[in-house]
């Protein structure tokens, strides 16, 4: 006979209880039933596991082992019942997290540490991700969600939230316009432009051109580089300015003014995962953006 779950479960009542009856109510079922259940076991295990020659039962030394082990061995299951469950809805496991250099600066820190607080099980691996990086990690299921510009070009994924910011225009500290509290886009689309590579950020890139376009500037890309700190280090050496969103704010960099362009479109980054990614622990962490 393979011995089952249940078996140990009739068992252990019988063990607990030393009564054959009693057991059987605990169980809701017949004491017949029991006893048979509890001879068969002993058939499979080739031993007598309770010494019926008294009034009383009282336990065999091996019913009195296998007792001993029956503990330990409910005690793992309701613990992998629990990690299940817990895995389930996304308490416990690893969230694999991608981003995009902006939104390390204004997405990424506050939502992490919001869903530590609330899924402290739960590991995360944050990895800061060109565009083209994402997108395949997506895809390969290395990696459950992505923080990135528009301009992804992949189908498969599927937009989860989307977050949105303005323009602020990062001008070296001695620029004429540097003291304003706000400028107009058409003052500075035709000023030399330290801009993002689009290989880097697509997104960024082309809502940058969009911008200067809409308002009738002549694109003037006096640099290019890979990351926004490249980007402004080059306009604090008085390269150019740059055109970026405004959670750059947050940088304080030397001989650097920010200012906001007023009007000024959104710029937008989306969470995004691959359609058949399902991990219980994105909505939560998307939850988390404030």
């Amino acid at each position: 006979m393979e011995i089952e779950l249940r078996h140990l479960r009739y068992f252990s009542a019988v063990a607990e209880e030393l009564h054959f009856g009693r057991a059987a109510e605990r169980l809701h079922i017949a004491q017949p039933s029991l006893s048979q259940q509890i001879r068969k076991l002993e058939r499979a295990i080739g031993a007598e596991l309770f010494d019926r020659s008294a009034r009383s039962i009282s336990l065999t030394p091996a019913g009195s082992a296998l007792f001993e082990h029956t503990h330990r061995i409910f005690a793992e299951v309701d613990s992998a019942v629990t990690a299940s469950r817990d895995a389930a809805k996304g308490t416990i496991g690893r969230l694999s997290v991608g981003f995009v250099e902006a939104a390390a600066i204004s997405i990424v820190p506050a939502a992490t540490r919001k869903f530590g607080i609330s899924h402290p099980r739960v590991t995360l691996e944050l990895r800061e991700l060109a565009v083209p990086a994402q997108v395949e990690q997506l895809a390969r299921g290395t990696l459950d969600i992505g923080f990135l510009r528009t301009g992804h070009g992949s189908d498969d994924l599927v937009v989860e939230r989307t977050i949105e910011e303005r323009f602020v225009a990062a001008l070296p500290s001695n620029h004429p316009l540097a003291g304003r509290r706000k400028i107009a886009p058409s003052k500075v689309v035709d000023e030399p432009l330290v801009m993002v590579d689009r290989r880097v950020l697509p997104g960024l890139y082309d809502e940058t051109i969009a911008l200067i376009r809409d308002h009738g500037g002549h694109l003037n890309i006096s640099q290019q580089a890979t990351s926004i700190l490249a980007i402004l280090g080059l306009v604090s050496a008085g390269l150019g300015i740059a055109l970026l969103p405004a959670s750059v704010e947050g940088l304080a960099f030397t001989e650097v003014s920010y200012v906001p362009l007023d009007p000024s479109p959104n710029t937008t980054i989306l969470a995004v995962r691959h359609r058949d990614n399902d991990s219980p622990q994105i909505a939560p962490f998307l939850a988390a953006i404030a």
